[in-house]
């Protein structure tokens, strides 16, 4: 008798443990002990038992009018499928092409109502496991994932996964590996102070023949993965994404995946489970990490987009009436902006009844606004002064606190000379004297860690003087160059200190926009009139912005 081989395993471990090899040799010795002739093996290496699309069942399922063989050899029911109403089907369908389907773990043919309801318990009971295996799979990770233990094996770019030891009793975790680790600091910060845009950074990375993991070339997706995973700043998710059943575009068309719910929906983030990894595998900085989301989402809108027409102030325009962003509009070869909430598609219902104004108009108004300020650097220091009595009350708050800890930390070290003297005077046994020590050297170091943050903040606050000398020297940088900037060049500085446009129903155009400041030490000759110097960490240099409020009128 002519038979075929099929057989199948669900994952990637089992191809490695070569589970599939095994089932094709059992399959072979028995087609051997029984003289059947085998014509064609199908084997699926890696694909679930839950689709009956798969590449190999498929090619056997067309074979089948072809007369090719009379039976075919399966290892055991849950093989041919994890479904029962799958293996069902796939049976009739083989019996109506006279060919049979033999399982060796049960070989002998029963036709009586016995073998086949055993046949059919077989089948339920395959899919009741695979159900079973999955849910206490899910809550082991699950409970896993709450007790801090890393639940994945998959170490993202810049770190390696140590497989769990049971020698040394030890969960799986990440260690830093540092060639990969530099490259991640070097995308954050070419991100972050160089203002490198995600393509930018994958062709820089080229040219520094920088490869990455897997592949040659760097993705602008690869990019976006590695700025907002929250694991370089010493946080990793679990429970982040739900597995779904991607939707066809085609119908018609087959696809062969591997597992029913291949596609990734990202859960709310009230779900995700928070794994801390520790100082010691922080690659990035937390501050320099959510400095980075921030400007994510500021370039998601302000990045120039495929479009036929430029709008200067893309991105920057919010209705004042509902809050939503103007978007560009154009009508009859004109360009207009309109709040995003006035003109929504049916069957969403319009919320706003604000008005759409000329780009032209309100572009002229902003520009000249934004020049105004930048060629007369005391409107700026003025506006800057009013703000500039909080930040003294706040120096001399701190200033306060930090005396009160100097002041602490000198009592410490009394109190330790004392200690010391009643031990020498035998009032207090060694002991004793190591006990209080270590108090106080606790408190101490909690004490002196204190005062580095107070002194660090205090570094920050800048006197009226430093402000003034930065402010003309930024201004006095892009002054000469105002009145002749290409319309990518306004963009550049509107993007940079330009935070909102607030645009009022009344005609009312509210700018709120910031001037970069920057410590006296940081200040150096740059070739570019438009960004303030570079900075030696991107903290510094988003920081040191004080706010600005011009209204104007475009009625």
């Amino acid at each position: 008798m002519n038979v075929a081989i099929y057989a199948r395993v669900s994952s990637e471990k089992q191809e490695k443990q070569e589970t599939v090899h095994s089932q094709i040799a059992e399959l072979r010795q028995f087609a051997g002990r029984k003289g059947y002739a085998i014509v064609n093996e199908y084997v699926d290496e890696g694909y679930s038992g839950e689709m009956l699309a798969r590449p190999a069942l498929d090619k056997l399922r067309d074979d089948v009018s072809g007369k090719l063989f009379d039976s075919i050899l399966v290892y055991s029911p849950d093989r041919l499928s994890r479904k029962y109403v799958y293996q069902g089907l796939i049976k009739i369908e083989l019996k109506k092409h006279g060919v049979e389907v033999i399982f060796i773990n049960n070989p002998e043919k029963d036709d009586k109502p016995e073998g086949r309801l055993l046949e059919v318990i077989q089948g339920l009971i395959a899919e009741y496991e695979k159900a079973q295996i999955i849910e206490r799979t899910r809550r082991g990770k699950l409970f896993n994932a709450r007790e801090g233990i890393l639940v994945t094996s998959i170490a993202p770019y810049g770190y390696r996964y140590v497989k769990k030891s049971s020698e040394l009793s030890k969960d799986g975790y990440y260690v830093i590996e540092e060639n990969e680790a530099v490259i991640v600091r070097l995308i954050f910060e070419l991100y972050v102070n160089k203002r490198l845009s995600k393509r930018a950074l994958a062709r820089e990375l080229t040219r520094r023949k920088v490869r990455p993991r897997r592949g040659i070339h760097w993705r602008t997706s690869t990019i976006d993965k590695i700025l907002r995973n929250e694991t370089y700043a010493g946080v990793t998710y679990y429970n982040k994404h739900i597995a779904k059943e991607p939707e066809k575009r085609n119908p018609e068309s087959v696809v062969y995946r591997r597992r029913k719910n291949s596609s990734l929906r990202l859960r709310p983030k009230e779900e995700w489970i928070p794994i801390k990894l520790g100082e010691h595998l922080r690659i990035i900085d937390s501050d320099v990490f959510n400095m980075t989301q921030k400007l994510l989402k500021k370039n998601s809108v302000l990045l120039p987009r495929e479009s036929k027409h430029d709008y200067l102030l893309k991105g920057l325009v919010v209705c004042g009436k509902c809050g939503s962003p103007f978007v560009g509009s154009p009508c009859h070869g004109k360009l207009y902006y309109r709040c995003g909430n006035r003109y929504r598609k049916f069957p969403l219902p319009k919320e706003c009844s604000a008005g759409t104004v000329k780009a032209d108009k309100i572009e002229a108004v902003v520009w000249d606004a934004v020049s105004e300020a930048l060629q007369q650097p005391d409107l700026v220091i003025e506006e800057i002064k009013k703000s500039h009595e909080t930040v003294n009350e706040n120096a001399s708050k701190l200033e306060s606190e930090i005396r009160d800890i100097e002041q602490s930390l000198m009592s410490l070290k009394d109190s330790r000379d004392k200690l010391l003297d009643a031990y020498a005077e035998s009032i207090i046994n060694k002991d004793e004297l190591k006990q209080q020590m270590e108090k106080s050297r606790e408190r101490e170091a909690f004490l002196s860690g204190e005062r580095r943050k107070l002194i660090e903040q205090l570094s920050h606050v800048m006197s009226a003087k430093e402000i003034k000398r930065n402010i003309y020297h930024y201004c006095n940088q892009i002054k000469p160059r105002v009145n002749s900037l290409s319309f990518q060049e306004k963009r550049q500085v509107l993007q940079l200190l330009v935070r909102r446009i607030i645009l009022e129903d009344d005609g009312t155009v509210r700018i709120k926009a910031v001037i970069p400041i920057q410590e006296e030490k940081r200040i150096v000759n740059t070739s570019s009139a438009l960004c303030p110097p570079a900075t030696a960490t991107s903290k510094a240099l988003l920081a040191r912005y004080w706010p600005l409020t011009s209204q104007k009128s475009i009625s």
